[in-house]
């Protein structure tokens, strides 16, 4: 392999890593920000099913 394939191939690399990493911090996030919705609704639902 030549020097600039070696780089390259190593660049890809971590731009591959990086990007999955992204990713999995974004689906844990989002995956807490619907959870926290979830909780927030069903609140809601008790609270107006207690009023009426």
């Amino acid at each position: 392999m030549t020097g600039w394939q070696t780089a390259w191939t190593w660049i890809f690399g971590i731009a591959v890593f990086l990007f999955f990493l992204v990713e999995v911090v974004v689906v844990v996030g989002g995956a807490r920000d619907i959870g926290d919705m979830m909780r927030s609704l069903m609140g809601q639902a008790d609270e107006n099913r207690e009023e009426s």
